[in-house]
């Protein structure tokens, strides 16, 4: 009887930590909800134009797109190849049932913001009481890097991936999880967030890789049988197998896109935490996530650790606790200039671009540590200078979210009567049309067609592609409004035929047959995505036989 009351108890307590995590969500919105603005800068044009790209296709029965049309001036990308999706999926998806992209933005970042919230609350409330890993739920939400990655930065799937993020750290450092081999739920919340935002997943690996550092300490000679040495390779395989799906196509096809300005026009020595020297020499990037933002978190978590020393000689939250210390070490030495040596080498890491983003970790952990200090640390001078440092946190957080509603931005239709054709990203122009200096800005299907003496229709999207009703009175040659890409086959009339690409703008030219026809372009999957689908199937059938694995063994 005491064991149901018990889990009733717990039952409503994660159902009103929830709620909670939800509302606080909803306030981070409200710039956004209530007045119908957004600053709208390079990204949020990218975010934005790529939501509408997911909807439009999805509205035509493509569920996964790849190309999108309306880019580079209206003769598309490949951006959808490269870009994760599952940010654009669930917006668009959710579009299909409210009918506006801008809300269903908002939806989504109120619920990732709240399962942040719900995630930091569950692994507080694994070690301090309720009412303390209430603490976790608002220091996360309002952690002043989330808020300016909604309504400042503009980085929508990265804020987004924090909801994943946060359910990574729950599931590596939930008691649970201490002693096994295996961990199901950190491979699944590795794959979303690799899949919701890549760099963000890239975080996650390198946050995983100082957990062998605590079965070094642990077992010293025996730490080869020491689980949490081998536990995230456990993590880390099935979960680049369940995202192979996207992660295969979108790193071994960059030699079909402008991949080289990732690194040339984005270089991490201008954008360490806390720098010092090398903001003498380089700069600053981004000062507010150089320093106001790494301090706050980096001294929460430090001044945590410190006043939770006592307790690494406890059974119970020893392991908890070298764990989250040797991520924190881990995610302090890389963000900070202390690294710089490393980022000299041309290696994964450079992929991350900005060092200051691995402060991304700390919004979930350093709340959970936070809450988890100021429940056992007593009355002692540090703990009231956290407790300050806490409200100093959310308190910052609350201020650009202030700052946003009295200057919102500008105010733009989000009825998306007509998706217009948008500039794009100089890095998904595909690599041919680069190389040969082809360039189709300006290009205008309808003036071109009347040149040829042909009557265009406008290009309807279709469950792989495109489709024209074209009508020519004589055979004649005709460029469709999409740049060559290796993917794309074309059909007339049911049937496929040759294509060749124009030599002076890099569109797709034909030869269209006199009388009315259907001009239809598909796309035909690339090896590499064929390679990366059978690895996800292999990946789903890891993780059945695990979940199967962990199932027989719980029952035994």
């Amino acid at each position: 009887m005491a064991a149901k009351i018990a889990k009733r108890t717990a039952l409503k307590q994660q159902l009103w930590a929830l709620a909670l995590a939800l509302f606080f969500g909803f306030l981070l919105q409200a710039p956004h909800l209530f007045t119908g603005h957004a600053h709208t800068n390079l990204d949020w044009r990218v975010h934005y134009n790529y939501a509408l790209e997911y909807s439009a296709s999805m509205a035509a029965s493509n569920f996964w797109p790849r190309w999108a049309f309306m880019s580079q001036f209206g003769v598309g990308e490949p951006g959808l190849l490269y870009y994760a999706p599952l940010y654009y999926l669930i917006v668009g998806g959710l579009t299909q049932v409210i009918g506006n992209v801008w809300l269903s933005m908002q939806l989504v970042e109120i619920l990732s913001a709240g399962l942040v919230g719900w995630f930091v609350y569950s692994l507080a409330r694994a070690h301090a009481p309720h009412r303390w890993a209430l603490l976790a739920v608002p220091l996360a939400i309002f952690a002043p890097m989330l808020c300016l990655l909604h309504l400042g930065f503009n980085g929508y799937p990265w804020a987004s991936a924090i909801a994943p993020l946060s359910m990574l750290i729950w599931a590596v450092l939930r008691p649970e999880a201490e002693g096994k081999w295996a961990n199901l739920p950190a491979s699944i919340a590795l794959t979303l967030t690799i899949v919701t935002h890549t760099v963000t997943g890239l975080i996650g690996v390198f946050a995983l890789a100082a957990l062998p550092i605590v079965g070094l300490i642990k077992a010293r000679k025996g730490f080869l049988k020491e689980p949490v040495f081998w536990s995230p390779l456990f993590i880390l395989i099935p979960g680049l197998l369940l995202s192979a799906v996207y992660l295969v196509p979108a790193f071994l096809s960059q030699g079909l896109i402008n991949a080289d300005v990732w690194r040339v026009n984005y270089t991490p020595f201008n954008a360490f935490s806390l720098s010092t020297v090398s903001a003498y020499v380089f700069g600053f990037r981004w000062f507010a996530f150089q320093w106001p933002i790494p301090l706050v978190a980096l001294g929460l978590g430090a001044l945590s650790l410190y006043i939770l020393r006592p307790a690494f000689a406890e059974p119970r939250s020893r392991h908890f606790l070298m764990s989250a210390t040797a991520m924190f070490a881990c995610i302090a030495f890389l963000s900070t200039e202390l690294s710089y040596p490393l980022w000299l080498v041309n290696s994964p890491l450079r992929n991350i671009q900005f060092p200051h983003r691995f402060i991304s970790v700390l919004i979930p952990l350093s709340a959970v540590l936070v809450a988890i200090a100021m429940a056992y640390g007593g009355k002692r001078p540090p703990r009231i200078l956290l407790g300050l440092g806490a409200v100093v946190s959310i308190g910052m957080g609350l201020a650009v979210i202030g700052q946003q509603m009295l200057n919102p931005g500008k105010p733009f239709d989000t009825k998306e009567a007509r998706f217009l054709p948008y500039e794009g990203l100089d890095e998904y122009r595909t690599a041919q049309s680069l190389a040969l200096g082809q360039s189709a800005k300006g290009f205008d299907f309808t003036v071109h067609c009347k040149v040829q003496t042909v009557v265009c229709s406008e290009g309807k999207r279709t469950a792989d592609g495109m489709v024209w009703s074209i009508a020519a009175p004589t055979q004649t040659t005709l460029m469709l409004p999409v740049y060559c890409f290796p993917a794309w086959t074309v059909w007339i009339g049911g049937s496929p035929i040759a294509h060749s690409c124009d030599a002076k703008t890099g569109l797709v030219r034909l030869a269209i047959p006199a009388g009315q026809t259907n001009v239809t372009l598909a796309w035909q999957s690339l090896p590499n995505e064929r390679r990366g689908a059978l690895l996800s199937l292999v990946g789903l059938l890891m993780v059945g036989g695990m979940a199967l694995a962990s199932r027989r063994m719980r029952i035994a």
